[in-house]
């Protein structure tokens, strides 16, 4: 008989601890209608100055990743690119060239390359790969886009 009373006891308070865990939150990874806070769509600033492959790899599956989470509706992407990294944008050369047109097409993924950087290594709007939107200084780029409120992220 006295085993009843603390049964009720944590009957009780599991079903108001689980009570608080409860209200219309979304889970994690909910999926294509996620948009933030403010209800307008995220907004995310990739900025990669590597030459490393494996930077680059790894800023091109944060991207993906991003869009398995969200949807092209509710999630804008751009990759500014300068420095070390430029190469990832020019034709000849990058590993890369069919994945980044594919991420373009599939889901707007927009690319910055950083006028700067061209200049020094001798690149030209042509020598890069026709995905590329604008070629502004990427440091000005990234300012730009922190003082709109995206996200900054750096591989």
């Amino acid at each position: 008989m006295r085993k009843h009373p603390r049964t009720l006891i944590w009957l009780l308070l599991f079903l108001v601890c689980t009570t608080f865990m409860m209200p219309g939150q979304p889970a994690w990874g909910a999926g294509d209608d996620v948009v933030s806070e403010s209800g307008r769509p995220h907004r995310v600033v990739l900025h990669l100055n590597s030459g490393d492959e494996k930077v680059q790899r790894g800023a091109l599956n944060n991207i993906k990743n991003l869009y398995q989470e969200f949807s092209s509706q509710s999630l804008t992407v751009e990759l500014v690119v300068h420095g070390a990294g430029l190469p990832i944008l020019i034709k000849k050369g990058t590993p890369f060239a069919a994945e980044l047109s594919e991420l373009r097409k599939t889901y707007g993924v927009h690319y910055t390359a950083c006028s700067n950087t061209m200049k020094t290594m001798k690149v030209t709007r042509e020598d890069l790969i026709d995905e590329v939107g604008d070629t502004v200084p990427a440091i000005v780029r990234l300012v730009e886009r922190q003082e709109q409120g995206w996200v900054y992220i750096k591989p």
